[in-house]
Parts: structure tokens; sequence; C-alpha cells
């Protein structure tokens, strides 16, 4: 991670705000400015700069709370479709044979890795409808097909959680590269006001640049 990356958004985002608010604001410090090649015209881009770098820390916090969300609608959704999943399995045990549990997939323990979850699931309660006996037991067509749903509802919930993943991750790196560019349009900036100010340091502490 390089140094100014080690410094915080917020500190970042302020260091360039003051810089560039300050010198719009004060005729003193943009006519010399002038001077040196920073015209208002690149004063107003890199304040254009500072609001987009703005706009991308919210986009990413944004994102970040929806991943959360939903991160735990993902999880209540697993939780129920696995509990779905194990009644009816016990129930299936209890009343089939062998046979007849292989052909509902439930051989061995119940999957934890999400993939291979889903597809048990969908094949227990798909495959489910062609054992009479199981209904004897309390599971008819639609207490099957309310389990299925919860299978559905969780392989739904964990595509939008990816989603969510995924688009967390790019707002993230969106982020990184327009703060990055405002970094190092503000670190150029700086190199010239200190010239620029030489013999003000006092502007040049107006502008949050720290005068040694």
């Amino acid at each position: 991670m390089s140094n100014k990356r080690k410094r915080s958004i917020a500190d970042r985002l302020n260091k360039a705000q003051v810089a560039i608010n300050n010198t719009l604001a004060d005729t003193e410090i943009l006519n010399r400015a002038i001077e040196y090649g920073f015209d208002e015209t690149k004063m107003q881009a890199g304040l254009a700069l500072f609001q987009t770098a703005q706009g991308a820390v919210n986009a990413r916090k944004l994102a970040q709370g929806v991943q959360q969300q939903a991160t735990v609608n993902m999880l209540e959704a697993q939780t129920e479709a696995q509990e779905a999943y194990q009644k009816l399995a016990k129930v299936a045990r209890a009343v089939l044979n062998k046979g007849e549990l292989a052909d509902l997939g439930l051989v061995g323990e119940m999957p934890r890795a999400t993939a291979g979850f889903l597809t048990a699931g969908y094949a227990l309660f798909d495959n489910a409808a062609s054992q009479p006996k199981l209904a004897e037991y309390g599971y008819d067509a639609d207490r099957l097909a309310a389990g299925r749903t919860k299978i559905e509802a969780f392989d739904q919930a964990n595509q939008a959680q990816e989603s969510a993943k995924g688009a967390a991750q790019q707002a993230t790196q969106d982020q990184h590269v327009v703060l990055d560019t405002l970094d190092d349009w503000l670190a150029r900036f700086v190199k010239i006001a200190r010239v620029a100010l030489a013999d003000k340091p006092q502007l040049l502490e107006k502008l949050g640049i720290i005068v040694k």
C-alpha cells in the first residue's frame, strides 16, 4: 500500500478541499498560482476531481451497506433452507430404504459448500415427489413445494450477495483510482504553491500546507 493510502480517506479529501477552495476564494493566492500555470480553469478541474472523489467515497459506503444487508439476507435464507433440507432428510431416512434414499441424493452428510448444498437441495425436494411414502409422514406436494421455495430463496439470496460483493469491490477500486488521481493533482499543486507563495508562509498555511 502506498504512503498516501495509509492516510485516512477523510484526511485526503480534506487536504484537497482546503487547498482548492481557499485558492479559489483568495484573490492573492489565485493570482500567484496563475503566474505559475495554475489558472482558474485548472483549479476548477481540481475542484471537479475532488467532487468526483467525494462521490466515489459515498458510492463505496453505499455499496458496502448493500453488501452487508445482502449477506444478512443470504445467511437467513441459508438457515431456513438447511433446516428445511434436514427435516425432510431425517423423515426420509426414517421411512425409506437405501435405494430410495439414493434416488433422493441422500448419501452421506448434507453438503456444506453452497454450490453442493443447492444441487442437493433441489434434487431432494424435486425427487421426493416420486416417493409416496413421504406424503404419509407430512410431506405432501404442498409441503415439498414450500420446502423447495426455501432452497430457491437461498439460491437467489446467494446470487444477490455475490452480485453485491462484486459491486462493492468495484466501488472500492473506483474509489482508489479517483483518490489517487486527486492525490497526484494535489501533490503537483502543493509543489507549485510552495514556489508561488514562498515569501508568504501565512498563505501557504491557509492552504493547509505545512511550512517548516
